[in-house]
């Protein structure tokens, strides 16, 4: 059997309505040279009849059944039989532009880099955005450009840790047992790109957006039912970068920039939160911001960053700080009521 040059890792859970236009996404892709690994996680619905029809028609797709034990371990199973010399992973509700694993393969082999990132669509209440990043186009960036910026970066924003916008190299993560950590549901991207990030030595952007982002009606809202959001935000807060990465930052650097991060996030959750649903009730989602608004860590870190967030901030910002700092829900509440009526 030839080895692929790059194994493409699919974790499936109760996926039917979507994951034929993922399927298809893949399998038309101008780069022939892939294995697709499906792992399905025990899955409840139809998806795995889906892919067993697929199964019979195209010799790159291979399907691993296993009983539910969430999306980390279904993708540590596809690193783990995968035969790539590149890793590629794509979530079974999203899918991809037919030339995206060319693009990244062709840039990975031109520039002997360690990695390749490319931008994602997303879509959020019918609107379609692109996700881009502000690094230099089409350069190898080498560990200079890595230490300084690249890191400065995981540790102050959220936009790089999906897995699915780039190609990774098959040896670095098998060389270096770098895994996705299970029973964590909302950062376990986070952990596997940092100690990956940590063993790079170049990597490139691309400025092309490859890959589609679902976002499922509803989909946010249900699981803020049955996940703290917000504890995630503090499990962030509260990560020790230096256990992944060889920071070169001090200790003060490390604190200001992830201090203001847990700021900037516990704002934007604060934004959701107040957005009318009928699945959650005005006093429930109000009971929701106020833990935020008195957790001692917000409120530790707000009073001692507040001046610099408030002179990083336009008027607007400066209002929805000032409310925070005050643990004003109704002020809070008529700021985004007002934010929501102007971005209709």
């Amino acid at each position: 059997m030839n080895t692929p040059k790059i194994s493409v890792i699919i974790p499936v859970y109760n996926v039917e309505k979507y994951i034929q236009d993922c399927i298809e996404s893949l399998i038309h892709q101008t780069f022939k040279d892939c294995e697709f690994i499906f792992v399905n996680d025990g899955s409840t619905d139809k998806s795995k009849l889906i892919i067993e029809l697929y199964l019979e028609k195209d010799s790159r797709i291979q399907l691993v059944n296993q009983e539910n034990k969430g999306v980390s371990v279904a993708r540590n199973e596809g690193i783990s039989i995968a035969r790539g010399q590149y890793i590629a992973f794509v979530d079974a509700d999203d899918w991809i532009e037919k030339d995206m694993y060319q693009r990244l393969h062709d840039t990975m082999e031109q520039y002997q880099s360690d990695i390749v990132l490319c931008n994602m669509f997303g879509y959020v209440n019918g609107k379609q955005f692109i996700s881009g990043y502000e690094f230099p186009k089409e350069k190898r960036l080498g560990i200079d450009f890595i230490q300084d910026t690249l890191w400065r970066h995981l540790i102050q924003k959220d936009d790089l840790y999906s897995s699915c916008n780039k190609l990774f190299k098959a040896a670095i993560i098998k060389d270096n047992a770098i895994n996705f950590p299970p029973g964590n549901k909302l950062s376990e991207d986070n952990v596997f790109n940092l100690k990956y990030f940590n063993k790079i030595q170049s990597f490139v952007y691309i400025d092309y957006t490859g890959y589609h982002y679902r976002e499922v009606a509803g989909s946010a809202m249900r699981s803020i039912l049955k996940m703290n959001y917000f504890e995630n935000i503090l499990r962030l807060y509260q990560v020790d970068y230096r256990r992944y990465l060889d920071l070169k930052f001090s200790d003060e650097e490390i604190e200001k920039i992830r201090s203001e991060k847990l700021i900037n996030n516990t704002i934007s959750l604060i934004h959701f939160y107040f957005v009318p649903t009928p699945q959650l009730s005005l006093m429930k989602r109000i009971a929701m911001i106020k833990q935020m608004l008195y957790n001692e860590d917000v409120v530790g870190v707000i009073h001692k960053y507040y001046q610099s967030l408030y002179d990083k901030g336009g008027r607007y910002d400066q209002f929805i700080l000032k409310a925070v700092k005050n643990q004003s829900v109704v002020k809070l509440y008529i700021a985004t009521s007002y934010s929501r009526y102007r971005n209709k």
